[in-house]
């Protein structure tokens, strides 16, 4: 099942289904918890990504440094 008719079918049964009151309470320590999961995430994503984007970087000036260094090698 692709992602489309997955999608369709949740918000189908989400439709369909009565929504009733939680009737819940959530105190400030969990979601004092929740925030810090959620930012840690985000800086997981962030740190990550930054540490391939100087790998990828890293790769294209090497490149251009072997190429230059391999002209000055020929004279």
């Amino acid at each position: 099942m692709d992602f489309g008719k997955r999608l369709v079918l949740m918000i189908a049964v989400t439709i369909i289904l009565p929504m009733q009151a939680a009737h819940a309470y959530l105190d400030p320590a969990s979601a004092s918890l929740a925030m810090q999961a959620l930012i840690g995430t985000v800086a997981a994503y962030l740190l990550t990504g930054k540490h391939y984007l100087r790998k990828m970087k890293s790769l294209i000036l090497r490149k251009k440094d072997d190429s230059a260094s391999q002209s000055d090698n020929t004279d």
